[in-house]
């Protein structure tokens, strides 16, 4: 018994010892659950306070939000979590434990562009990039200009571009390291978003990024559309934070880069009875009374004195632009909606009242892109855009600039006194007339584009690195002009009667004084599908894989078709992968397929494959370079091969594994009187089953350089080998007996050189910041083989040649006289005197002629491009420059205003003065003259292609200049703007050339083409 006692003795003393336990815990645990008050601050990482935080305890929906002034204050428990949230900013948890105070500071979310770099399909760390991209930054793009690709010329090492015309709404030409076929399409790949949309449709102020891909593993994915290179633009999304607000307005003033400079009355009489006396043993065409008249305007109907440069043309013009755009959003849905308007007027003087045919562009953008959670993993993306554009033109635009230079100042006035529409006699124009009176064209454009896109990151449920994503889209394209043309009855004074009115001869009988109606439209619906995987992850820290593998699909309908043919869809189906490796971020290895179709080809070529592989080694990565990296922070070798192809046949083929037949052949008249022809059927193009794609193997070496944190150099040398170009066949002899000549893939040609690029950042300190930047491109192409006859002399052979070389005549002066002549080899291009052209025998028969052409100069496609510019802030203003330029470049000079009287007739025989004033003439036989002999009837001798009329044309001009100043903050914030900022901007301002009769971009022989033009911008730039 005394045992038992003990025994529940003791367990009732533990129970007793457990239970006063669990009352102190108990107690312990009331102490330390008690509510405490934590107070703080919230602010950025400028040390500005942020309103509107949300403070939530981690694990409730219990929670407040900071004030104006950034202070918060809540009641928590010491073993609470504090979730500090603010849309824009990264999410910070901070443990409260013993503090009553906790001061935060949030920190900007930094989009993940900014670490990345835009490849095909995709992007990639920029220390993981070893094919050769070139990226800019936007804001370099972003001139007074209507068109994206107007702004490239200079900025990028790759880019060749050149603009040859400065008429309102027109683009620029350029290539990616060149010329690299010549074939049916030598341009690049230009994707929007992912898809094939043009260029020029996109407002600059919508481009987030701007990409050139320009060798075998960058292009490889695309297959038979990657050949000629890939620009990729994406453009600008909603970032997390409150709605800002961006208002662009802009006014310019533009006028012409150069103009021609055409003889005055005097000039052109002084030389028009110099070479009418030469014909005409010394009597002068126009008596000094005549002279007089024509000079004095004392009567400007029968003696005119017109400037028709001044008449038809203004000295400027202006342009207006005006863009709104919106950015912002939450976790949920994030958006970016843009609209803009630009309006640019032509440099045309047109007067007439009743139409108008005056020269005037106008283009509207409106895109919106939406991004919406779906969930923490699922995005869906709506991009919606719409461009349209109207523009209005003198009907007779394409005639105008010719007619304005060879029509001479004293031939007729624009309109005569009494209103009468003028016109010379036999085969005249009038340029007044050609802008006023023969109606006008209004040209509508209208683009509306569709894209909608999901993507699903598998990560957190299949494996980390896992994506997947899809896209379609569809485009519409609506295009149509409408033509009011005018014939107006025109009328040539011959004198006055004897009450002083004018008598006239009437030019034409058919004559019309209402404007005809014409129309002509064409149209055309895109579908795209893409779907693709890819895979990026990195394991134990060294290595870094990363995949890709797509499927995509495209189908292009013309809506408005002309031909049976054009009905039929074209269609696009392929797909790609890419697969990277690194190790330890310094050996990297990728290889590149493109697996493409496209139904223009016999089935069993109508798939190619398309590989590429690459290397790299980033050095700077390696352990050893530690003492080093303060100096050469950077230095990365790659190099990269493989095969890429273009689809585009060209010739207006489409299936030509099948044989053509032509209906309009050749065929009989029936019938002795009364004839009736009947037109034949024959065959046409013979079909090839063989046919199919160019083939550019492409070879990449390149490194990259970086000293001092502060200057980076990136050079490339490349080789692009062409095979396949789909040429018509030209030595066929006659013998075979085919109708036309076979299309087969037989044209060979090479293309190499070097592109490099160079930046300079620099922070000199808090107030003063400057930055450079540099980039130059050289490329030399070949032709290897085009299926020519070889020609009667060798060197005449287009074959190891570039690609328009250019051939003429070796100029070897001037004859100096008769027996000058008689001694010298014999010219077959007409009778010659002295003071005319004389060209060297090259192939020393006796006798210059077409044999004796060789090739001179080079193309009119420059072969070294650059670009230079410099940066600077100080507090708040800023100050650029940018050069850009061409050499290696030349053309031909060629037309009446140079020649002289081509038409035969003084009233059609218009000059630059420059020929008027440097002429050889028998008063002054200059050898070392600029220009030959002139007489009444064009000596052909003279305007031969030579090494005399030939120009370089290269040049150096003054691309952009801009002078900004900022607002301070603290006056913008009073009236609720976040920055404002003017600015005055100029876009070729200045131009350095040797050739100086008109702008040396332009690409025509006698600079019959609208102008480049200069402009100066006034705009204002304002944040909200």
């Amino acid at each position: 018994m005394k045992y038992k006692f003990n025994l529940i003795g003791r367990i009732t003393f533990v129970c007793m010892l457990l239970f006063s336990s669990g009352m102190v815990t108990t107690a312990k645990e009331k102490i330390v659950q008690q509510p405490v008050k934590v107070t703080g601050l919230v602010k950025d990482n400028n040390n500005e306070p942020l309103p509107g935080v949300t403070i939530l305890v981690q694990g409730t929906t219990r929670g407040v939000t900071t004030d104006l002034d950034g202070s918060y204050s809540i009641e928590v428990k010491p073993t609470d979590k504090l979730s500090f949230s603010y849309i824009g900013f990264e999410t910070q948890v901070m443990e409260v434990g013993d503090q009553t105070a906790i001061d935060v500071i949030l920190l900007e979310k930094h989009s993940a562009l900014e670490e990345v770099t835009i490849v095909g399909y995709g992007s990639q760390r920029k220390e993981s990039v070893i094919g050769a991209i070139t990226s800019v930054s936007v804001r370099e793009l972003r001139m007074p200009v209507g068109k994206v690709s107007t702004s490239l010329a200079g900025h990028l090492a790759g880019v060749i571009a050149v603009q040859r015309s400065g008429e309102p709404g027109a683009g620029a030409d350029f290539w990616i390291r060149g010329v690299n076929t010549f074939g049916a399409l030598n341009r690049p790949l230009i994707l929007v978003d992912g898809i094939e949309r043009p260029l020029d449709l996109v407002d600059t102020e919508d481009i987030e990024t701007f990409s050139v891909l320009k060798d075998a593993t960058a292009t490889a994915v695309y297959g038979v559309r990657g050949a000629n290179g890939v620009v990729l633009v994406t453009t600008r999304r909603g970032v997390e934070g409150k709605p800002k607000v961006t208002a662009k307005a802009e006014y310019g003033i533009l006028a012409p880069t150069k103009m021609p400079v055409m003889a005055n009355a005097a000039e052109f009489i002084d030389v028009y009875n110099d070479v009418y006396a030469e014909a005409n043993n010394g009597r002068y065409y126009y008596s000094p009374e005549d002279r007089e008249k024509y000079l004095s305007g004392v009567d400007p109907d029968l003696y005119p004195n017109v400037d028709w440069i001044n008449e038809i043309y203004k000295k400027s013009t202006t342009s207006r632009r005006v863009n709104l755009n919106v950015t912002g959003g939450g976790q949920m849905v994030k958006y970016y909606v843009a609209g803009s308007f630009y309006n640019e007027n032509g440099i045309f003087n047109a007067t007439e009242t009743e139409y108008n045919p005056e020269m005037k562009w106008t283009k509207y953008n409106f895109r919106s892109n939406l991004d919406i959670n779906l969930t923490k993993s699922t995005v869906l993306n709506l991009n919606l855009s719409t461009q349209y554009d109207v523009k209005n033109r003198p009907r007779g635009s394409g005639d105008l600039w010719v007619n304005t230079y060879i029509v001479s100042p004293i031939a007729i006035p624009p309109i005569y006194s009494d209103g009468t529409i003028a016109r010379t006699m036999v085969s005249g124009v009038n340029p007044y007339t050609t802008l006023n009176k023969t109606g006008y064209v209004q040209e509508f454009h209208n683009n509306a584009q569709s894209l909608i896109g999901i993507s699903q990151d598998f990560s957190d449920f299949v494996t980390p690195g896992l994506k997947a994503s899809a896209k379609f889209s569809w485009d519409v394209v609506n295009n149509s002009d409408i033509t009011r043309s005018l014939n107006p009855t025109h009328y040539f004074a011959t004198g006055r009667d004897a009450d002083g009115n004018l008598i006239f001869h009437q030019n034409n009988t058919d004559g019309s004084n209402y404007l005809v109606f014409s129309r002509a439209s064409s149209g055309s619906k895109t579908f795209y599908l893409e779907a693709s995987t890819t895979y990026d992850r990195v394991f134990t820290e060294m290595h870094r894989v990363g995949g890709l593998f797509l499927f995509n699909m495209k189908e292009t309908v013309n809506t408005i078709p002309g031909t049976y043919t054009e009905s039929i869809p074209n269609h696009h189906m392929g797909i790609a992968a890419r697969a990277t490796y690194s190790f330890k971020d310094r050996y990297f290895i990728e290889g590149n397929f493109g697996y493409n179709g496209s139904e223009n080809f016999a089935e069993k070529n109508r798939f190619g494959f398309f590989p590429s592989i690459a290397v790299g080694y980033l050095i700077s990565n390696e352990a050893y370079w530690e003492s080093l990296r303060e100096t050469i922070h950077l230095l990365k070798i790659k190099a990269s091969h493989g095969k890429i192809g273009s689809d585009q046949i060209g010739g207006g083929r489409r299936f030509a594994f099948n044989t053509e037949m032509n209906e309009s052949a050749a065929g009989w008249t029936f019938g002795q009187t009364g004839q009736t022809a009947r037109t034949g059927i024959a065959t046409g193009y013979p079909g090839n089953d063989n046919v199919g794609w160019e083939e550019s193997v492409k070879t990449n070496v390149g490194i990259e350089f970086g000293l001092f944190n502060r200057l980076k150099i990136q050079a490339d040398y490349f080789y692009d080998f062409r095979d396949g170009i789909f040429i018509l066949r030209r030595s066929v002899p006659s013998v075979v007996g085919v109708n036309q000549n076979p299309y087969v893939n037989l044209g060979q040609m090479e293309n190499r050189g070097i592109d490099a690029s160079l930046e300079y950042d620099h922070q000199v300190n808090n107030d003063w910041f400057i930055s450079a930047r540099a980039n130059f491109t050289y490329n030399r192409n070949k032709v290897l083989y085009n299926d020519a006859p070889e020609p009667a002399m060798k060197y005449q052979s287009e074959i190891d040649r570039p690609l328009y070389q250019q051939f003429g005549l070796v100029y070897m002066g001037y004859f100096e006289s008769q027996e000058d002549i008689d001694t010298s080899p014999r010219q077959e291009f007409g009778n010659v005197r002295p003071g005319d052209v004389k060209y060297r025998d090259i192939n020393g028969d006796g006798v210059v002629n077409t044999l004796d052409q060789i090739a001179i100069g080079r193309t009119h496609v420059p072969e070294f491009n650059y670009g230079f510019g410099v940066s600077s802030m100080w507090k708040n203003l800023d100050i650029s420059v940018f050069f850009q330029g061409v050499s290696v470049v030349t053309g031909f000079l060629d037309g009446s205003p140079l020649n002289g009287f081509e038409q035969n007739s003084a009233a059609m025989g218009g000059l630059f003065r420059d020929v008027a004033v440097n002429r050889w003439t028998e008063d002054n036989p200059d050898p070392n003259a600029k220009y030959p002999r002139l007489a009444l009837v064009t000596s052909q001798n003279n305007k031969q292609l030579s090494t005399r009329n030939q120009a370089n044309m290269s040049f150096m001009r003054l691309k952009n200049a801009e002078i900004g100043y900022t607002f301070p903050k603290k006056l913008t914030e009073k009236i609720k703007i976040s920055t404002a900022r003017i600015y005055l901007q100029g876009a070729n301002l200045l131009t350095f050339a040797k050739f100086d009769l008109w702008d040396p971009e332009v690409n025509n022989s006698q600079g019959a083409v609208y102008p480049n033009m200069k402009i100066v911008n006034l705009g204002i730039n304002l944040n909200f």
